[in-house]
Order: C-alpha cells, then structure tokens, then sequence
C-alpha cells in the first residue's frame, strides 16, 4: 500500500484498521459475554424442564390418587348382641343394623363404601353422582339405584334386592346383576347362582323376628349366635340337616333354644358358662 506523502499517520505507525476494529467491538459482544450469556441461557431452560417435570409429576400423583380412591374419613359403627340400630350417612342414605353387626364407614375420594366386617344390615341409597358399594369377604355389591340387604356371617354373604337393582362381583366370579326380588348367597368369593327372595324371611329381624321355613338346623344355630354371647354348637354335624320351620321372637332367644326338643329329635344341654350344646337323641 503506497502513503501519501502529506499522511498525517505517515511514520507514525498507526494501524489504518483500528478504527474499524473498534466499531466491532461495540457492536459484537466479547467471548466472556458470550460465555456468560450461554450460562444464563443454560440456567433458564434447566429451570423451565425442571418446572414442567415437577408439574407433570403432580400431575402423575393426582391422577393415580383419583384412580386409587383413597379413604379420607372412616367410621366404625357397632351394635351389641341384641340390639337394632339405625344410621343416616352424610349422603341421606339409611342403614338398618341387626343384632352384632359391625361397619366401617367410607367417605372416599371419588366413592361411597362401607364395609360390613360382620352381622346383617339393609341399605337404602340416596343417589348421588359418586358409586355406592358395599364390600364384605372379597364380595363387592355396588348400588344401582335400590334398597338391598347384605347378610354377612359363617354361611358366607347373602345379598337380596328388595327394590331396583344391584351388581355383586368379586375376584372369583364374573360380576352378576341382581334385579327386585333376586338374591344370590357368595361363598368363598365365589357367587352362586340367583334365585327368589322370600321377603318377609330377610326383613324379619327388622321387626325382631327370626323366620325359618324348613330351615336347617346348622343355619338356625348360626342365627341364634347372633343373638347371644355364649356359643351354641351341634354335637354331630349330621343334626345340621334337621329341619326347623316357624316365627319366633329375637329378643327371646333362650326361650327358642328351650323349645327345640320339642319341635326336633335333640337334647339341649347348658353350660357353667352359658354355653349350649345340642345333640341327638
């Protein structure tokens, strides 16, 4: 590059490209600012995974807690031997409770369930948009608009319908509706077939009543038991195929013990300790 003779920067050295150079620098960040900026630019994508992570996760956890409808309220409601009770849940429905009957009442996150642990109740559903279920031995009855009544003891879990209808299901069996007037005995888990409920027999104790119509004699006993704190048993298994038919009174129990030879081929024989036992003659 050839200088002007009268060049100001002529000998003096001067870069010709400093003034260029500078201008860049103005207007182009350093390598530290951009360094610093990628830094921060890191930092804020890490921060923005991090809160749509967390947020998904909440997600995640509201759903499976939806889908796992936990318990949030439970209530333990009993009645002694001999004695009737009657219930109002938080929803309006009504509950008749038998003689030593113990629930446990649900209020559930998406759900209305009780469990009958033991003894005898009848269920009359308000509606409501959440499902109604009662559970009892592995045997689940859910509420389709009705009044039923749920039996649960050593024979198993006895459900009739006494008005609308119902769905029993368990792990054992395919689930089975259940319309007015059917019933069905679970034993096992297990669900046997339908048949015809004799009305005035599964609403007898609600008048304090104990209704057998040939009955066998090992399933009066267990009726009786429900009644009474000392145990009764049959001496031979074989007197379980006897026969017993009639109304008696529930809340006179020890009266029905005491006729039974009159009305069977059998010996009733009482304990120290209140117990009976009954054998053949």
């Amino acid at each position: 590059m050839l200088e002007r003779p009268d060049d100001p920067r002529r000998g003096t050295g001067a870069d010709p490209l400093s003034t260029f150079e500078q201008a860049l620098r103005d207007r182009v960040p350093s390598r530290e600012a951009l360094l610093t900026e990628g830094k921060a630019q890191t930092a804020r994508q890490r921060r923005r995974k991090q809160a749509l992570g967390g947020g998904l996760s909440v997600l995640l956890m509201a759903v499976a807690l939806w889908m796992a409808d936990p318990a949030w309220h439970s209530e333990e409601v009993r009645t002694a031997v001999g004695q009737r009770d009657s219930l109002t849940l938080a929803d309006g429905s009504q509950v008749l409770l038998n003689s030593a009957t113990h629930l446990r009442v649900e209020r559930r996150l998406r759900s209305r369930q009780i469990e009958l642990l033991a003894g005898e109740a009848t269920f009359t559903v308000e509606h409501a948009d959440s499902p109604f279920i009662v559970r009892s031995q592995g045997v689940s009855v859910l509420d389709i608009g009705t009044v039923f009544n749920v039996r649960s003891d050593a024979r198993g879990v006895a459900v009739a319908v006494l008005e609308g209808e119902v769905e029993v299901s368990s792990t054992q069996s395919p689930p089975q509706r259940l319309y007015n007037g059917q019933q069905v005995l679970a034993t096992g888990g297990r669900i046997g077939a339908g048949g015809v409920v004799d009305r005035v027999r599964v609403t007898a104790w609600q008048q304090g009543k104990l209704r057998f119509d040939g009955t066998p004699l090992r399933e009066v006993v267990i009726d009786i038991q429900r009644y009474r704190l000392a145990p009764v048993r049959l001496a031979d298994p074989r007197l379980g195929e006897l026969r017993v038919s009639g109304e008696f009174d529930s809340a006179a129990i020890e009266e029905l013990i005491e006729l039974l030879p009159a009305i069977l081929p059998v010996l009733v024989v009482r304990g120290g300790d209140g117990s009976v036992v009954i054998s053949g003659l």
